[in-house]
């Protein structure tokens, strides 16, 4: 019996039908998705992670598809061989390192404070302040922080997270988008939607069990106070309080803790599933078609503006939250000084009290030389007289026998002496009428 050839362009037609069977399947149209995925940022997605932490619901609520990436923050190195920890400032944006520390009578000197210390100078930038008048050269901000520990601070950390509609839209749409790749046979972009489904989810309620813990050193019985000047250039602030006060501010970390000794395998799971994501997403995408490209697109479009804008706001309340739970009630007084003389001049004169010795009265010498020019015969004359006066529990007010000085036989020197004497006098005068 004969049997006539098939055209070669109807086999062509009937192979197209059966395995492509997508709505888009004959789209000439390339899209070039791991492109667009580059742009739908991980960061976003390890943030919304973090916040699993501190809030004991969030952590179910996780099961839609974001762009894969590697967790930086797993270390092994914990206190205890069954802990581990994350440190939340790489996986929180906003929660960056403090500025510099220069203790006034523990002579602690640090380059790189705590989350605490950096949020407390932002809360005082953004305040306004009480400007005082003098010599005008470059204004310097001075805020006083009286610190006083909350009573009621718990080590352990967790809020109350009232899940809204907000978490249903990223996992439907992830859902919907891995159920029509499976229905049109798009296996590829189907196996990459389920994978970051499942990554993304496992990761959630594993990075959720743990605590977020708020540690720092206990001062040793019988240190010296604790009172130092946080920040530099034009902002500074002076702490106020006792050493473990201080501590708190300047040393204090934040740490997820996982208290199971299966804590560190489980959470190497979630990093290798994250990065097997991650390069599997840029193989495996690219070889589905135009409409499950689209579909793995959409999904992390989506999930990707919740993520922006959803944990965005919690991480402000967050912060505010844990800042008053670890600092409880707090005082602050800012000044606007119109030079820095008068800043620290300002500094001094609210570090002393009338319990203070000799020796940490000299202590404020090593202040002034920290952030005044030292070395110069009228500066160092200067220097002198302010500390003289400060030990004599004397006002801060001078004639012409101060600055006068037989030391100085410049006439430019003595000069320059009356000014920063004179500079030494309104910061005195504002101390005074600002008590």
């Amino acid at each position: 019996m004969y049997i006539p050839e098939t055209p070669e362009t109807v086999q062509f037609q009937a192979r197209s039908l059966v395995t492509d069977p997508s709505p888009l399947a004959n789209a000439k149209f390339v899209l070039d998705s791991t492109s667009v995925v580059g742009l739908l940022g991980g960061e976003q997605a390890m943030s919304a992670v973090a916040l699993t932490q501190i809030h004991t619901q969030r952590k179910w609520l996780g099961w839609y598809n974001t762009p894969g990436e590697n967790i930086p923050a797993v270390s092994g190195k914990g206190i205890e061989r069954e802990m581990m920890y994350i440190d939340p400032a790489l996986l929180y944006d906003g929660w960056s390192s403090g500025p510099v520390f220069k203790g006034i009578y523990s002579g602690t000197a640090m380059q790189e404070t705590g989350p605490v210390a950096s949020l407390l100078m932002k809360e005082c930038i953004g305040i306004s302040g009480t400007r005082i008048n003098g010599r005008l050269t470059q204004s310097v901000n001075v805020t006083i922080a009286k610190l006083e520990r909350n009573s009621h601070f718990q080590l352990q950390m967790k809020f109350r997270y009232i899940p809204l509609i907000g978490p249903l839209l990223p996992i439907s749409v992830s859902l919907t988008t891995c159920a029509l790749c499976g229905l049109y046979g798009e296996w590829y972009a189907f196996s990459m939607i389920l994978l970051g489904i499942l990554a993304r989810g496992l990761t959630c309620v594993i990075i959720g069990s743990g605590n977020l813990l708020f540690v720092h050193p206990q001062s040793a019985k019988g240190s010296p106070r604790g009172d130092g000047i946080l920040g530099c250039d034009h902002e500074l602030v002076l702490l106020k309080g006792n050493e473990n006060d201080v501590n708190a501010v300047t040393r204090g970390r934040f740490s997820f803790s996982f208290g199971s000794k299966h804590a560190r395998r489980m959470v190497e799971l979630c990093s290798f599933l994250l990065t097997t994501q991650a390069v599997a997403q840029l193989i495996l995408v690219p070889q589905s078609n135009l409409f499950g490209q689209l579909m793995f697109v959409v999904s992390i479009a989506i999930s990707s503006l919740y993520n922006m804008f959803s944990p965005s706001s919690d991480e402000v309340e967050i912060r505010q939250e844990i800042f008053r739970n670890v600092l409880g009630s707090r005082e602050l007084k800012k000044f606007v000084f119109p030079n820095r003389c008068c800043a620290v001049v300002s500094l001094l004169l609210y570090s002393v009290d009338e319990k203070m010795s000799p020796v940490d009265l000299a202590k404020l010498k090593k202040i002034m030389d920290h952030f005044l020019p030292s070395g110069a015969l009228a500066w160092e004359k200067w220097k002198e007289i302010v500390i003289e006066r400060l030990e004599r529990r004397q006002p801060l007010h001078f004639d012409d026998t101060h600055w006068n000085h037989q030391d100085l036989v410049s006439e430019d020197d003595r000069s320059l002496l009356k000014t920063l004497l004179e500079d030494a006098e309104v910061a005195y005068a504002a101390f005074v009428s600002n008590s």
